[in-house]
């Protein structure tokens, strides 16, 4: 039965009355947006055989754009040259032995659920798009292919335990994973349901943000929204509808329809049906929201979830990117990372002064919001079966540019992993003094993509098959971090 259901949309629809389909296709495109009632009918099918038994059921991605300084947080470096030295001391974890930045003291006491890898490596290009689209998607960013992200494949291979949501989901999608996002050779129905619609500036904290994406069109009354359903289930008792493949597209348009009026989904992306404790644990700023968010979503099911932060300008109360002495909230620190002001370098003065809000300004948010989301995934059970990876795309320069920050850096950066038997309480990896090369067990983004599919069961010696047949493998040559088996 699976096998016939993994057929291609298209074959389904070749088999469907012609007028049918286009009713279909017209009431879910004006009811919910062009393609996701179509994500939620080609995904639901995904082709679950190749499973085999693994500690994960689910990922949460946190993705912290624009490359957070290793020193900083996981790896601080007390013995660093003075002038390059971080000014921010090394504190002891929950973990004897093992400290990270004094920066981080709320994640330092949740040390002994995480597996903390100090010699990961980046792309060789140190940019910002070519390391995010490797962690993405665990190849190569100068591949001779488009190859689907790390969830489009998930998805495809093993769906996913919410069918009332599309199985991997952007919290809520922001900036540079929207710039390297493909499905490759894989259905566009494979791609991340975005529950943002701005590239920058999305503002999770704002009372009024909804996911616009479930917003009944405003030509569509309730009334209209009920006679359509009601003509769609007249059509569907016809004799051309009880066909195998008709049957199967009309159960998944109707949960498409459902995702609209589904008490579970909208419990799951209000934020106000957590406890008062629990929204000031997280943080009620953008941050606290988008990972708050994204564990609800794991609580219900989503099999992938990528949280991608970027702290809107009204956080710091100062104008927008772009605009005069503009800011731009990720960790991309070339200029006066750890001064809190103008720094009157090239960038801040071209109204891009993300450089003058350093490290020091932006941690306490992280530390609060991490440290929250992996207490509480622990608390509900959610880590037992939920495999959460934290990861940037890149490290910062061991050394000090002569505007105050650190530049990009990919021969050296940290990340951290917890849940679904990972070991807690452990720190793989070490690089040198200076925080800048690896000097043991190095690992590269291919290697933390090949674990998550092995931490989901997912054989990958099967490999992959493009439309053509040819097979193709999971990973650009990753063999899984043992440590963390």
């Amino acid at each position: 039965m699976l096998k016939k259901l993994n057929h291609s949309y298209a074959t389904d629809q070749r088999s469907t009355d012609p007028l049918r389909r286009r009713l279909l296709q017209s009431v879910s495109a004006g009811m919910m947006g062009v393609g996701l009632a179509e994500m939620l009918t080609l995904e639901a099918v995904a082709n679950s055989e190749v499973r085999q038994s693994g500690r994960a059921k689910r990922v949460l991605v946190v993705y912290e754009e624009g490359g957070i300084s290793q020193m900083d947080t996981w790896d601080p470096k007390p013995e660093a040259p003075f002038d390059h030295r971080t000014p921010f001391k090394s504190i002891a974890t929950n973990v004897p032995g093992i400290n990270f930045s004094s920066l981080m003291p709320m994640t330092a006491q949740q040390a002994d659920k995480l597996s903390v890898i100090r010699s990961m490596t980046s792309a060789r290009v140190a940019g910002h798009k070519e390391g995010c689209q490797e962690f993405f998607k665990g190849y190569r960013f100068d591949s001779t292919f488009d190859f689907p992200d790390i969830g489009s494949v998930v998805t495809d291979q093993i769906g996913t335990d919410c069918r009332q949501l599309p199985g991997y989901i952007f919290c809520p999608g922001i900036n540079m994973p929207n710039h390297v996002t493909s499905t490759g050779f894989l259905p566009a129905s494979r791609a991340p349901w975005k529950l943002g619609t701005k590239n920058l500036g999305e503002n999770l904290a704002d009372p009024t943000w909804e996911v616009k994406s479930l917003q009944l069109n405003p030509k569509l009354s309730s009334e209209r929204f009920q006679q359509r359903r009601e003509l769609l289930s007249q059509l569907d008792r016809s004799a051309v509808a009880k066909t195998e493949s008709a049957e199967t597209l009309q159960a998944y348009h109707e949960n498409a329809i459902d995702l609209l009026t589904s008490p579970r989904v909208q419990a799951s992306l209000n934020l106000s049906t957590e406890s008062d404790k629990t929204r000031d644990r997280y943080g009620r700023d953008h941050r606290g929201c988008c990972y708050l968010l994204g564990r609800k979503l794991i609580e219900a099911g989503v099999r992938f979830v990528s949280v991608t932060v970027i702290q809107p300008p009204e956080h710091v109360n100062r104008p927008g990117y772009g605009q005069p002495k503009g800011v731009f909230l990720n960790w991309d620190h070339h200029e006066g990372i750890y001064q809190n002001g103008p720094c009157g370098g090239p960038q801040g003065n071209g109204n891009q002064e993300r450089f003058g809000l350093p490290h020091p300004v932006m941690m306490p948010s992280l530390d609060r919001s991490f440290s929250a989301l992996i207490e509480d995934m622990h608390a509900r059970g959610l880590l037992e079966e939920t495999l959460v990876c934290f990861i940037t795309e890149m490290g910062r320069t061991p050394r000090v540019n002569k505007w105050g920050g650190r530049d990009h850096w990919g021969r050296a950066m940290s990340v951290a992993l917890a849940g679904a038997g990972v070991p807690g309480g452990q720190v793989i990896g070490a690089t040198n003094k200076e925080g800048g090369d690896v000097t043991d067990r190095l690992y590269t983004p291919y290697d933390y993509a090949e674990t998550i599919y092995r931490k989901l069961g997912i054989d990958t010696a099967a490999r992959l098959r493009r439309p053509d047949g040819l097979p193709i493998e999971f990973t650009d040559g990753g063999h899984p971090i043992s440590e963390v088996f």
